[in-house]
C-alpha cells in the first residue's frame, strides 16, 4: 500500500503537482510526500505553473483581509472627514488672518531680499494667500506681480500653463512676467496634463508689508514660546 501511494505521489508530481496537492489527494503527510519527491526535478514551465498558483492562493487568502480593510479605511475617512469638518466650524478673518501668516511663515520670503514674495506650486494655496492679502491687508490683486518657474521639458507648454494659472488664481495675463526655465531632474517626468510649475507672486511695494507680517509672525513664535515655558514649569 505504502509503495503503491509512493508511485502514485511520484507519478504526481511528474505531473507538476505540488507537494501540498499530492498529500492532500494522497492522505499522507507533507514530509513523506517531500521526501518520496526528493529526486524529481520539475520542469521551468511546471515551477513557473507553481509558482502562480501559489501567489493567487495567497491572494485569494489575503482577500477577506483587504476587503476588510478597505471597509475600515472607507469608513475611517468619512468619519475623520465628519469630525475635521466638525472642527472647523465657521471660519472668521481672524482665522484666515492666522493661517495665512502660517503659510507666510512657511512659504514666503523672510530672508534677503525685502519683498514680500510667496511662492507654492498648488494654486488652491495661491489663492487663499490672495485672500488673505486681500481681507486681511487691502491689498487688491491688481498689485501683484506674478512669475513662473517652469522646468525645460514643458516650455512648449508655456501658454497653456500661464493660462491655466490666470484662469485658477484671477491674476490677469498681463501682470505675469517672463517666466523662468529650469533644468529639471530627468528621472522623474510628471505628466503633461498635471504640470502647473512653479508660481511666485510679489506685491507691489511690498517691503512695509514684508516688515510687519514677519513682526507679527515672531510675536506669535513669542508668545508660543512663553506659553511653553510656562507650561514646563
Amino acid at each position: 500500500m505504502k509503495k503503491s501511494k509512493r508511485l502514485e505521489a511520484e507519478s504526481l508530481r511528474h505531473q507538476g503537482k505540488s507537494i501540498k496537492e499530492i498529500a492532500r489527494m494522497l492522505d499522507v503527510s507533507q514530509s513523506t510526500t517531500s521526501r518520496w519527491c526528493a529526486d524529481i526535478t520539475l520542469s521551468p514551465i511546471q515551477r513557473n505553473n507553481l509558482d502562480a498558483k501559489r501567489r493567487e492562493a495567497g491572494a485569494k487568502a489575503l482577500a477577506p483581509w483587504i476587503r476588510r480593510n478597505r471597509e475600515l479605511k472607507r469608513s475611517d475617512i468619512k468619519i475623520q472627514t465628519l469630525l475635521g469638518i466638525r472642527d472647523i466650524g465657521q471660519t472668521t478673518k481672524r482665522d484666515l488672518f492666522i493661517f495665512g501668516l502660517g503659510l507666510y511663515w512657511g512659504e514666503g520670503y523672510k530672508r534677503g531680499s525685502q519683498e514680500w514674495g510667496f511662492t507654492n506650486s498648488d494654486p488652491k494655496v495661491i489663492r487663499t494667500i490672495l485672500a488673505w492679502l486681500s481681507k486681511c491687508y487691502d491689498v487688491p490683486v491688481k498689485n501683484i506681480i506674478a512669475r513662473l518657474t517652469i522646468n525645460m521639458r514643458y516650455k512648449a507648454r508655456t501658454e497653456h500653463i500661464t493660462n491655466r494659472w490666470v484662469r485658477e488664481t484671477g491674476i490677469p495675463h498681463s501682470q505675469f512676467g517672463k517666466p523662468t526655465f529650469i533644468q529639471g531632474y530627468e528621472g522623474s517626468k510628471l505628466k503633461e496634463e498635471t504640470y502647473r510649475g512653479t508660481l511666485r507672486i510679489k506685491v507691489r511695494r511690498g517691503t512695509s508689508l514684508r516688515r510687519r507680517i514677519l513682526a507679527s509672525i515672531a510675536e506669535i513664535e513669542n508668545q508660543i514660546t512663553r506659553s511653553s515655558l510656562n507650561t514646563a514649569s
